[in-house]
């Protein structure tokens, strides 16, 4: 790769990051005003809302620059090679993530997306409509957050030309701080930080040292929100 064709990457890296991170930032702002809106949802129009609003936070803006830059899902690692072993990182990180949140919470938290709001709108619809809402459930607050995570970290590398590759890449760290922060913001307290850091590295690291990211987007699904 010519030194012409690194700069140029990794300028759109820096455009496309520039663009994700203000919509996610500008989204963000109204989290205040809307969480309470939101929690007061019933039914699956309610938990449709929340995806939608959660959507636009994290999953539309990755989308929209994919479109612009005609990238490939496969250019972030959603692919078939080293599919097992991509999974089996996401179920033994899961596993890990949750037995240190129940002991954190003195309590064994284990199932995913328990303490969504979203799951529990969909539950109390109909039978049908309830699998309409969990099946959302899992697709923005699972997988397009998950992706989200991949996303960010590959374009941090590539805008600060560091390897993709390793346990400690910088775009898998810089991910994983920045979820920390996020809830730190948000009032999580340490605690927040600590096993959001933990959740955005898992999510960062699969792709990083296998080359797959449906690793990235199991975990993520298994380890947010856990609850009874």
């Amino acid at each position: 790769m010519t030194e012409f064709t690194w700069a140029k990457d990794r300028e759109k890296a820096v455009v496309d990051l520039a663009f994700v991170l203000a919509v996610f930032a500008a989204g963000s702002l109204s989290v205040p005003f809307m969480n309470p809106i939101l929690r007061r949802g019933h039914g699956v129009a309610g938990a449709l809302f929340a995806a939608a609003y959660q959507f636009t936070l994290e999953g539309l803006a990755p989308l929209i620059m994919m479109l612009v830059r005609r990238e490939r899902a496969s250019k972030f690692g959603l692919i078939r090679r080293n599919l097992s072993p991509s999974l089996g990182f996401a179920l033994a990180f899961a596993a890990i993530y949750d037995v240190l949140f129940s002991l954190s919470r003195h309590r064994v938290l284990w199932l995913p997306l328990a303490r969504q709001p979203a799951v529990r709108m969909s539950l109390a619809a109909s039978p049908l409509s309830a699998l309409v809402g969990l099946t959302i459930t899992v697709l923005v607050w699972g997988a397009a957050e998950g992706l989200f995570g991949v996303y960010i970290s590959q374009k941090l590398a590539t805008a600060t030309r560091t390897s993709r590759r390793g346990w400690f890449a910088p775009g898998v760290l810089g991910y994983a701080g920045f979820n920390g922060a996020i809830h730190l913001i948000v009032g999580e307290g340490l605690e927040g930080f600590t096993f959001s850091f933990l959740s955005g590295y898992a999510i960062a690291v699969i792709p990083s040292v296998t080359g797959n990211a449906w690793g990235s987007l199991a975990v993520q699904t298994l380890t947010n929100a856990v609850g009874r």
